[in-house]
């Protein structure tokens, strides 16, 4: 199997844009889609070649990876009226980077499966600076040899690549990290809100966290994602679309469910989470 030189990215938000540009600069070939117009222009700069729909993505690219935010997007990217199914080639690869659900994930590999295309469930963690930095951590669902034939572009973004199991095995470990992590940022939240109430100053109270044994990566990058992270747990009026930590504990809770699982915590979690009184607490002008 000849090495793949062509990728096509859909979807170029905090962590699809930084992406197209570390596989522009490992010598990848590119095209790039969204339906804001911005991203597209910058990537065109940077030598991308632009496309103006996910189809003319398919078109382009021996693997395509869509960094859309749900089910229904990937869903549009996938099967709509300009979807990749419309021009996908036999031998190329999909790789989602989407969190979905294992569920949703397998039926969408067996609809590619179909039109000869294999699926990579790969769900991503590390934020937008791990991925301007090349530092994204993957885990991977899927066939060995699709994932080895895709692992030179992972490369290009993603600085540890783990591949859980077949297709879905991804999503599922996706959804049990982001449960740990949800659950670590509003333990970190109300830490900081009693040691700051006993007259301990944030900084130093960050400082000292950090020194013993409830040291986390969450907490080592809360400068930079603290306030997105806080921004996820606010309230929002019914109908919005929901933020990515609300989303990914009802996901994770939907997952448990189907396996049999009661999640006592990660249910907590959640209700806290919707109810939007999980922020602000280790600043008071937040």
């Amino acid at each position: 199997m000849t090495a793949i030189t062509r990728v096509g990215v859909i979807g170029l938000g905090i962590i699809g844009k930084p992406i197209a540009e570390r596989l522009l600069k490992a010598g990848f070939q590119v095209a790039v889609y969204d339906v804001r117009g911005e991203p597209v222009s910058q990537l065109k700069t940077a030598g991308a070649t632009t496309c103006i729909s996910s189809a003319e993505i398919a078109a382009h690219s021996e693997l395509i990876i869509s960094l859309v935010s749900d089910t229904p997007q990937t869903d549009e990217v996938v099967s709509g009226a300009s979807g990749v199914l419309k021009t996908l080639r036999a031998g190329s690869i999909f790789a989602t980077g989407s969190t979905l659900g294992p569920a949703s994930v397998r039926r969408i590999a067996a609809t590619l499966a179909a039109k000869g295309c294999a699926t990579i469930d790969m769900p991503i963690t590390g934020g937008y600076i791990a991925a301007a930095e090349g530092k994204l951590a993957l885990m991977l669902g899927g066939e060995q040899a699709a994932i080895e034939r895709a692992w030179p572009a992972f490369r290009a973004f993603a600085s540890t690549i783990t591949r859980a199991g077949d297709v879905g095995a991804g999503q599922a470990a996706k959804l049990a990290h982001q449960l740990i992590m949800s659950v670590n940022i509003m333990a970190l939240l109300e830490g900081l809100s009693l040691g700051v109430a006993g007259g301990v100053a944030p900084d130093v109270l960050r400082q000292i966290i950090k020194d013993g044994l409830a040291n986390s990566t969450v907490l080592q990058v809360w400068e930079d994602m603290g306030p997105r992270w806080k921004g996820m747990l606010k309230s929002a009026a019914p109908g919005l679309p929901l933020p990515n930590i609300r989303k990914d504990l009802h996901s994770a809770l939907a997952l448990a469910h189907e396996l049999g699982l009661t999640l006592p915590v990660g249910s907590l979690a959640s209700r806290i989470a919707d109810a939007g009184t999980a922020i602000g607490h280790d600043d008071p002008k937040i």
